[in-house]
C-alpha cells in the first residue's frame, strides 16, 4: 500500500468514525425520546480499482425497528384502546348505582321504602311514619333522577369524545400525509429519514388507538391507510373523517354517522378501538342502563299509584287533579266495567255527601264523565244550587274540587273489592287499566311529568317524584278505604277511622310480592319484588364492570408483551452506546495518528531527494 492510499484509507476511518459517532450521540440524546427507534451504523470496506484496499465508508443508516411488531402494537392499541374507554365509563355507572350490600344503592333505597310504607301501616296515626314515608319516596325519586341525569351525561360526554377522536385522527392524519412527502424527498436525496420515520410511527398508532386501521408501504417509503374494510384514510392526500356531536344524550337523541367524502358512512367499519369502545356505550350500554331505570321507576310508580288510587288521606285532599292529559276530551272516550262511588269527607271522616256513578251509562267521553260526575254531586246536595264537589276538565286533564275546602274528596270502585276495568279509546284502538281513579291518576302517589302509565317508559327516571301537594303535606297519604257496600249515610257513617291503615299494608305487601317485569334493556323478564329488580340492575352492571375490567387486564398485558419486544429492538441501550463511542474515539485516534504518520513519512521522503 502506498503512503497515499494509507493516508486516503485514514481519511475515510475518519469520516466513518466520525459519522458513527455523530449515530451514537444522537441516539444516546433520544435514548428517553417516546418513539425513537436506535439508529445502527452499517459500514463497508472500499476497494479501489488497481489500488487495493480504499479504505471504509458508511453504507448506510438502519433504524433498529420491526415492522410486524410496530403494526401488532397498533392493532392491539386498538384492541386495548375499547375495553379501557369501557371499563372508564363502568367504573362510574358501578359508582353510579352503588354496590349492593351499600345503604345507598338504590335497591337499598327501594327495601327501606317498603318497609317504611309497613311501619305506617302499623300506625297510620303517626305524623312521623307520615313524613319518614315522605323522605323515603323523596330520597328514592331523586336518586332516580340523580342516576338518569349522569346517564344523559356520560351519552353525551361519549358522543363528544367520539367527535374530539374525529378530529385527532384528521390531525394526525395530516400529519402522516405530510411526512410520507418528507421521507420520500429525503430517501431520493440518499438522507437519513429516520427521524421522520419514527414521527410517522407514532402518529400512526394514535390513529390506531382511536380506530383499526391497515397500512402498506410504497417503495418510495410513502405509507397508505385505510380502515379494516379497505376504506382509504390516506393515499397521497388524507381523507378526512367527518362527524357533528350532539350536546344531547338522552334516550331519544338521534345521532349522525361517521363519514367521509361525500357523506360515505365507516361507522360500520369501525370494529375496534377508543372510538368503537365509545359508540358501543353511546348507543347500546348507557342506553340499556337508562332503560333499566326507566323500568324500575315506571313499575315502582305504576304499582304505587295503582294502590294509592284505592285510597284517601285523614283529612283527604279537596281538590284531585288528574295527570293523564287527553288530547280531545270531546271525542276520547272511557268505559268502565262497574260502578264507582264518590264520596266528600270532612276533616274527621265523617261522609258529607256521596254518590255512585253508573258503569253502565257508559261509555263516556272525558267531557261527558265530568258532566256525569257533577250530575251525581248536584243529586247527592241538599241544595242542587249547592253541590258537595265540582269536575271539570281543565287543560285535558279530570279535575274535581270540593266548593268547602274543609272537607276531602275519595273514591272507590264497586267491583267487588278489586279494581274497575277501564276501557279507553282516543280512536287509536281500545287501551285497558286498572281503576277508575288510578286510570286518570286522581290520587297518585308518584307522578312523572306528563308520562303517565300507558306511555313509554324512556325517561321516567328523570321525571319522578313524590306529587308535590302529597310532599307538602304528609296526611294526604292514602291510609284508609272506602267500604264497597251499603252508601255511607251523610252526616252519619264515618268512611275512614283514624286508625285505617288497609292501603299502607297493601303497598307494604305489594312491594315484597312479586310483580312481572318485561325484558328490557338486556335485562330478561323477571317475576321478583321491586327492590330485587333493582338488585338485578346494580349486579348486572358490576357483572359488566368486572368482565371489562378482565378484559383490559388481559389486553394491556398482550399490548405490553409486544410492546416490550419492540422495545428490545428498537430502545437505545446507554451503556452500550457509551462503550461504542470508547470503540470510536480509539478508532478516530488511530486513524488520525496514521494520518500523521504517513506525513512524517512522506517528510522524510521528499528530505531524502535534497
Amino acid at each position: 500500500m502506498s503512503l497515499t492510499s494509507a493516508i486516503n484509507s485514514a481519511v475515510t476511518g475518519l469520516g466513518a468514525n466520525q459519522r458513527g459517532l455523530e449515530i451514537a450521540s444522537h441516539n444516546i440524546g433520544n435514548a428517553n425520546t417516546e418513539g425513537y427507534s436506535r439508529r445502527i451504523v452499517h459500514r463497508e470496506s472500499v476497494v479501489s480499482a488497481g489500488a487495493g484496499a480504499g479504505g471504509v465508508r458508511v453504507l448506510d443508516i438502519e433504524r433498529a425497528t420491526n415492522r410486524f411488531l410496530t403494526d401488532q402494537v397498533r392493532t392491539e392499541g386498538a384492541s386495548l384502546g375499547r375495553p379501557e374507554i369501557r371499563n372508564r365509563y363502568l367504573t362510574d355507572t358501578q359508582d353510579l348505582f352503588g354496590a349492593l350490600a351499600s345503604n345507598s344503592s338504590i335497591s337499598q333505597r327501594l327495601a327501606d321504602l317498603s318497609e317504611r310504607m309497613e311501619t305506617l301501616a302499623v300506625e297510620p296515626e303517626s305524623s312521623t311514619g307520615a313524613a319518614s314515608l315522605i323522605d323515603g319516596a323523596t330520597i328514592f325519586a331523586r336518586d332516580l333522577n340523580a342516576i338518569s341525569s349522569e346517564l344523559v351525561r356520560l351519552r353525551a360526554q361519549a358522543d363528544g369524545e367520539i367527535g374530539n377522536a374525529v378530529r385527532d385522527i384528521n390531525n394526525d392524519l395530516e400529519l402522516v400525509a405530510d411526512l410520507n412527502e418528507k421521507i420520500a424527498n429525503e430517501i431520493n436525496l440518499g438522507s437519513d429519514p429516520g427521524d421522520l420515520q419514527d414521527k410517522r410511527d407514532l402518529a400512526l398508532r394514535r390513529v390506531g388507538d382511536h380506530i383499526n386501521i391497515k397500512t402498506f408501504e410504497r417503495s418510495s417509503g410513502e405509507v397508505v391507510v385505510f380502515t379494516g374494510d379497505s376504506q382509504i384514510l390516506l393515499d397521497g392526500e388524507a381523507v378526512p373523517m367527518d362527524y357533528a356531536a350532539s350536546a344531547n344524550g338522552s334516550l331519544n337523541t338521534t345521532f349522525g354517522e361517521i363519514t367521509v367524502l361525500d357523506g360515505i358512512s365507516i361507522q360500520g367499519d369501525i370494529r375496534d378501538g377508543k372510538i368503537k369502545g365509545l359508540l358501543e356505550l353511546r348507543d347500546k350500554v348507557l342506553p340499556n342502563l337508562h332503560r333499566q331505570m326507566d323500568a324500575l321507576a315506571s313499575n315502582t310508580r305504576d304499582l304505587t299509584n295503582t294502590i294509592h288510587n284505592r285510597g284517601m288521606g285523614l283529612p283527604a285532599a279537596s281538590v284531585l287533579t288528574g295527570s293523564r292529559t287527553f288530547a280531545d276530551t270531546a271525542t276520547d272516550t272511557v268505559d268502565i266495567s262497574s260502578d264507582v262511588r264518590f264520596v266528600i269527607a270532612n276533616s274527621s271522616g265523617l261522609a258529607v255527601a256521596t254518590f255512585d256513578l253508573r258503569g253502565a251509562d257508559g261509555p263516556f267521553t272525558i267531557d261527558g264523565l265530568a258532566d256525569a260526575i257533577n250530575l251525581g254531586f248536584v243529586g247527592a246536595a241538599a241544595d242542587p244550587l249547592d253541590p258537595a264537589a265540582v269536575a271539570s276538565v281543565v287543560g285535558g286533564k279530570l279535575k274535581i274540587q270540593t266548593t268547602d275546602t274543609a272537607n276531602g274528596i275519595g273514591m272507590v270502585d264497586l267491583n267487588g273489592g278489586a279494581d274497575t276495568v277501564v276501557t279507553f279509546n282516543n280512536g287509536a284502538g281500545d287501551q285497558t287499566f286498572s281503576g277508575f281513579s288510578n286510570f286518570f291518576g286522581l290520587n297518585d302517589f308518584f307522578v312523572s311529568d306528563g308520562l303517565v302509565e300507558g306511555d313509554t317508559a324512556d325517561e321516567v327516571s328523570g321525571r319522578i317524584a313524590v306529587r308535590a301537594d302529597i310532599a307538602a303535606g304528609p296526611e294526604l297519604i292514602s291510609r284508609g278505604r272506602l267500604s264497597t257496600g251499603e252508601a255511607p249515610t251523610p252526616g252519619t257513617d264515618h268512611v275512614i277511622a283514624v286508625g285505617d291503615g288497609r292501603i299502607m299494608s297493601e303497598l307494604g305487601a305489594a312491594f315484597s310480592s312479586d310483580r312481572a317485569i318485561d325484558a328490557t334493556g338486556g335485562l330478561p323478564s323477571i317475576n321478583k319484588p321491586l327492590h330485587d329488580y333493582a338488585a338485578e340492575i346494580v349486579g348486572l352492571n358490576s357483572q359488566f364492570a368486572a368482565e371489562e375490567k378482565e378484559r383490559l387486564a388481559f389486553e394491556e398485558a398482550l399490548v405490553t408483551q409486544f410492546q416490550t419486544r419492540l422495545t428490545d429492538k428498537t430502545a437505545v441501550n446507554v451503556d452500550e452506546e457509551l462503550a461504542n463511542i470508547l470503540i470510536l474515539q480509539t478508532a478516530f485516534s488511530a486513524s488520525a495518528r496514521v494520518i500523521t504518520t504517513a506525513d512524517e513519512m512522506l517528510q522524510t521522503l521528499m528530505q531524502l531527494k535534497r
